[in-house]
């Protein structure tokens, strides 16, 4: 199964996100129950390694902390794949990054070695999306804001591929953030 840790959005939040949702021609807009900011992606990881790394997701001990969003981009330089709302940083944030990395290491798995930029994905772009109205959706975002939502827990999905559409997540656990 595919696994990665995630931190899920308030309603307040989800709905200031579905709000921004429409100008692209091209876009196919995320779900909104699917929002969610990606903490730690693991890929492929067999049911041992799996219950493995429940374990040691499980050790962190954080307390509650705020989020909010900034601002829209792409990601894609020269072939635009995605759009993505900001998220503004935050250092409890960057730990929970962290102890994903440290824990998939001690249990063996070998994460990718992409900088970390946390983000909400918009929508994925088709290859015939265009620069233009790309460009022209950021621009009228550039100032938007959502939030401050708190995250009092992360946690870990499970993506299930299906033969037509968009994966289908399955929350595995929840590791509460004390305080």
């Amino acid at each position: 199964m595919i696994l990665f840790a995630a931190i899920k959005m308030q309603p307040r939040t989800v709905a200031a996100l579905t709000r921004i949702q429409r100008g692209v021609s091209g876009a196919r807009w995320s779900d909104p129950e699917k929002f969610h900011i990606t903490v730690g992606y693991f890929g492929e990881v067999d049911d041992d390694h799996a219950e493995e790394l429940d374990r040691e997701l499980a050790r962190l001990r954080l307390t509650s902390f705020e989020l909010s969003l900034k601002g829209v981009n792409h990601f894609g330089k020269t072939e635009p794949h995605s759009l993505w709302a900001g998220v503004n940083p935050h250092p409890s944030l960057t730990r929970i990054h962290d102890h994903c990395r440290v824990a998939a290491r001690r249990v063996g798995i070998t994460m990718e070695k992409r900088k970390f930029t946390p983000h909400v994905t918009l929508a994925y772009l088709k290859k015939d999306a265009s620069i233009d109205r790309i460009i022209k959706f950021e621009q009228r975002l550039a100032d938007f804001e959502a939030g401050p939502f708190l995250v009092d827990e992360f946690l870990l999905f499970s993506s299930w591929k299906k033969v037509r559409g968009p994966n289908v997540y399955r929350m595995e656990a929840s590791y509460p953030l004390l305080g």
